[in-house]
């Protein structure tokens, strides 16, 4: 499986982003039980990861089967970034211990407009 480059749609800084991804496999889905997913997003691709966004997520049950994955950041974590264009990817870890870039590009992060909720 190789990677695919895809630039996101723009997102708001402050708000929760929420991700959906359907992992295929010669375009079927595949069983995602007990992988787990890295969302990372940088200002710089040679910062290191502790300076980075990144999200952990994992799918379960009938999703999993399915090959359904969301990649959920919460308001929390995306309220402090400054509005510019980052790059991201999002990397999956199977359950054999296999790392594999699944996407991979640049996300614009837009300012809000309303800062007090």
């Amino acid at each position: 499986m190789s990677y695919t480059a895809k630039d996101l749609s723009p997102l708001v800084r402050g708000d929760d982003w929420t991700l959906k991804l359907v992992i295929t496999s010669g375009g079927s889905p595949i069983d995602i039980t007990n992988y787990n997913y890295y969302f990372t997003l940088k200002d710089n691709l040679d910062d290191l990861d502790p300076g980075a966004l990144q999200v952990t997520a994992f799918s379960q049950g009938p999703d999993a089967v399915a090959g359904i994955l969301y990649i959920h950041a919460e308001s929390t974590e995306t309220a402090g970034l400054a509005p510019q264009t980052y790059n991201y990817d999002i990397q999956q870890i199977d359950n054999t211990g296999n790392v594999q870039t699944l996407l991979l590009g640049k996300v614009k992060v837009v300012k809000d407009v309303t800062r007090s909720t």
